[in-house]
């Protein structure tokens, strides 16, 4: 590791002594010896082909100059299958790496997961923890069962499922992570983590949640950003983090450039249970409404309504399908990703409303456009041509049969548990437009 100067800028500050013979008006400020508030970042990485764009940080993390109340630890897992920890060394100015284990560990392993967040606290106690993973990310997609519904991947065991969404909330108990002692923020520089089924899994574990619904640039920009973002704004009275995060987005963005779509959004994890208070009202009625009209027929259903649980589907299906038309059409990646089939809560609600103009519907649709915008505090988007809020899971009744969703658990998802979402998905007919492989 190269050697790198030591930092160290102490102001001092000398009052002036004034003469009692002349009048003078002088005012003193008083010496603020508040304590600043203390970060530590842990820092949880798998590369699998993501070297060249991680590596680069432990070159560049001397240039920030991190002042000693900001803690930064961290695990990678290379490509090669060495894993390695660090702890930034304020003395020496620089994060040196060192070996910790080989091929055979495992990083979907939630003990594993909570070893090291217990270690790293330990390392460096602060008053706010941030928790970063930094990977392949997938959104929650049954289709492809075992490689998805995950976090980080670790191609040294390409049949195992990435670490998971289930793996990481245990390993956060196992952890001790708790209301009481919550990540001050989770930020996922992984691709498609910005669903309702992640963020609300999360709530008990974090009080801002970062990620993209789309494609995301994985670099150590990000991660190197973050820290910047600390060091300008992690004083502030009020809505450090907020601030923080914000610079840290704004500077990605002039950094990486742009690919594909992008698109960045920061959430208040205690709004999310008021977005899905609303959504499970909404659920509710739509499936009172498809029960009903296999009681009384179509032909009753619309003479009573004016609709029929057809009209809700064909609604369904026209629903902003938010990845497909924003991404390059070659390219095998590209491709994977416009069979992803998260959608835009608030785009389905509003649809679904005016398709049936029920009044109930109408109102909670409006709800859920005005809790989801609450809950968002900062969203970057490029590319992208409409407001994005939460992505959800949206298949037809035949395909969660297809997609083997009960043996994907989707019901033990805790947004499930808040909304029953899955009644839904199991009784609707909507044709979509995603390809099932």
């Amino acid at each position: 590791m190269r050697s790198i100067l030591k930092f160290f800028v102490i102001p001092l500050l000398m009052p002036t002594i004034v003469s009692c013979s002349i009048e003078t008006d002088v005012t003193l400020k008083p010496v603020d010896d508040t304590p600043k508030k203390n970060y530590t970042v842990l820092y949880y990485s798998c590369s699998s082909n993501l070297d060249n764009a991680i590596a680069p940080f432990f070159d560049y993390v001397s240039e920030l100059n991190i002042p000693e109340h900001i803690n930064v630890v961290g695990q990678v897992k290379w490509d090669s299958g060495d894993v390695q920890r660090f702890v930034f060394d304020h003395e020496s100015n620089s994060a040196e790496l060192d070996d910790f284990a080989n091929v055979d560990y495992r990083v979907d392993n939630p003990d594993h997961l909570a070893d090291f967040i217990t270690w790293a606290r330990a390392q460096a106690p602060a008053d706010e923890y941030i928790m970063v993973f930094c990977g392949h990310g997938n959104a929650y997609q049954p289709a492809f069962d075992n490689i998805t519904r995950g976090i980080l991947r670790d191609d040294n065991f390409p049949s195992t499922p990435y670490l998971g969404l289930g793996d990481i909330c245990q390993a956060f108990d196992i952890a001790g992570i708790n209301q009481d002692n919550k990540f001050a923020l989770t930020m996922m520089i992984c691709c498609l983590m910005n669903t309702l089924e992640y963020s609300t899994e999360l709530v008990p574990y974090t009080d801002y949640y970062l990620a993209s619904g789309h494609v995301t640039v994985a670099t150590s920009k990000e991660l190197y950003n973050l820290i910047a973002g600390l060091i300008e704004h992690g004083q502030d009275d009020e809505d450090a983090i907020v601030n923080s995060v914000k610079y840290a987005v704004d500077a990605d963005y002039a950094e990486v450039g742009h690919v594909n779509v992008q698109e960045t959004t920061l959430t208040k994890s205690t709004r999310i249970k008021k977005l899905n208070e609303s959504i499970k009202s909404f659920v509710g009625v739509l499936c009172s409404l498809y029960r009903e009209q296999v009681v009384l027929g179509a032909d009753a259903m619309q003479q009573k309504y004016g609709f029929t649980t057809a009209d809700i589907d064909n609604a369904l299906a026209d629903s902003y399908y938010y990845l497909q038309p924003y991404l390059d059409s070659g390219g095998d990646t590209s491709k994977w990703y416009q069979c992803s089939y998260s959608y835009d809560i608030v785009d389905i609600a509003r649809k679904v409303a005016q398709a049936t103009n029920l009044e109930q519907l109408l109102c909670y649709a409006a709800d859920i456009e005005e809790f989801a915008a609450e809950a968002i505090l900062y969203q970057y988007k490029y590319n992208f041509d409409r407001p994005l809020f939460h992505g959800v899971t949206l298949v037809n009744n035949e395909e969660w049969e297809e997609l083997r969703f009960d043996d994907a658990n989707y019901v033990d998802l805790a947004f499930d548990k808040a909304t029953g979402w899955s009644s839904l998905l199991k009784l609707n007919k909507a044709e979509f437009k995603h390809e099932i492989k």
